[in-house]
């Protein structure tokens, strides 16, 4: 069986490309399961779809904005029609099986909100399959584009594989210029608005003790300016260091998320995320907000979840963080990791292709 794959439009589906390692991974396994992946072409031309369809069956969709939002509203709303004409057409007419996988309520950036809830509730309309990494996703489908049927929870797979994890503590913090007795706080990712990095910065000048340190790896590319003023406000304290980079190598992953004794998302909003359970990966507890899925992918043993709405919620949270069995948590974070296995995932995904 053969999938088209929408993802990264500048991605691949392996782990040698710069991008998300997720796909990679699942087409990995899928793989050995006699299904294979093939980057979709986001132009979804009828034209593509006729020639494909005697050897592609299925069209499985994560991010949708990237079908239709252009600069202008008038050009977002041009390819939106024209998305919906095609993606119909594939379905009712080609007979293509429909996926999506829902890894966000909507875009993190939203120039243009109408068009991204249209965009959900017509792929929920024609979609054979909806996928969410949790039960409260499975709820947001139902709820806000008015899903029921046919919605299956399938976890977000860990990064294990993904990342190579040889280097010990003691080496990473000497890399780094950490000592051995000092108290790690890591923020990484890419450097954008939602992240909420410049919380997690004032709340670490608060609350935070003199033997502290905040490592803030951040991906400088999708918002420059956003990274650019979170470095200045890391300047007011000698304690923040900051390391930037538009692509970090896979390799350098273990020197900043090993040097941690706990990685911190301050997130405003989210639903999935990659870098929780990129964490997870490298056996490393975590402080996140209660949010979207990230109550059930940790429990009290693997972190701390904070109330975003309470009163230094994130800032108490630095300091509960302070009082975890690190041997247990981290044990605790390496056993939920290896859970979410892609084995398991994609012999699940693999049944639905089928059905």
């Amino acid at each position: 069986m053969n999938a088209f794959f929408f993802w990264e439009p500048v991605g691949g589906l392996t782990l040698q490309h710069k991008c998300n390692p997720y796909a990679g991974l699942l087409a990995q396994e899928l793989e050995k399961l006699d299904i294979r992946l093939e980057l979709g072409e986001y132009a979804l031309e009828k034209s593509w779809l006729e020639e494909n369809r005697k050897t592609f069956d299925v069209l499985h969709l994560h991010w949708l904005h990237y079908f239709y939002r252009r600069d202008t509203l008038e050009n977002s709303v041009a390819d939106y029609e024209k998305f919906a004409e095609n993606l119909t057409y594939a379905k009712k007419v080609l007979g293509y099986k429909i996926v999506w996988t829902l890894h966000n309520v909507y875009p993190h950036e939203r120039p243009f909100p109408q068009l991204d809830h249209c965009a959900r509730l017509l792929v929920c309309e024609l979609a054979d399959a909806v996928l969410c990494h949790c039960e409260y996703a499975k709820g947001i489908a139902e709820k806000l584009f008015h899903r029921t049927e046919n919605v299956h929870v399938i976890p977000h797979g860990n990064f294990i594989d993904a990342f190579p994890n040889e280097m010990s503590q003691a080496d990473a913090r000497t890399q780094l210029g950490i000592e051995e007795e000092q108290f790690v706080y890591l923020f990484f990712g890419n450097a954008r608005a939602y992240k909420g990095i410049e919380h997690l910065v004032s709340a670490f000048l608060s609350h935070a003790s003199d033997d502290a340190v905040l490592l803030l790896m951040m991906r400088k590319s999708f918002d420059v300016s956003y990274a650019e003023t979170i470095e200045a406000l890391a300047q007011k304290d000698k304690r923040i260091k900051v390391f930037t980079s538009p692509f970090f190598p896979e390799a350098d992953f273990q020197i900043y998320i090993n040097a941690c004794d706990v990685a911190v998302f301050p997130f405003s909003e989210v639903l999935t995320s990659g870098s929780a359970v990129t964490a997870l990966s490298f056996g490393r507890p975590v402080v996140m907000p209660r949010l979207g899925c990230l109550p059930e992918l940790i429990d009290e043993q693997m972190g701390v979840l904070y109330d975003v709405k309470a009163n230094d919620g994130l800032g108490n949270a630095l300091v509960e963080a302070r009082k975890l069995d690190m041997p247990t948590a981290q044990k605790a974070t390496m056993t939920r990791a290896l859970e979410l296995n892609w084995r398991d995932i994609a012999t699940q995904l693999a049944g639905i292709y089928r059905k």
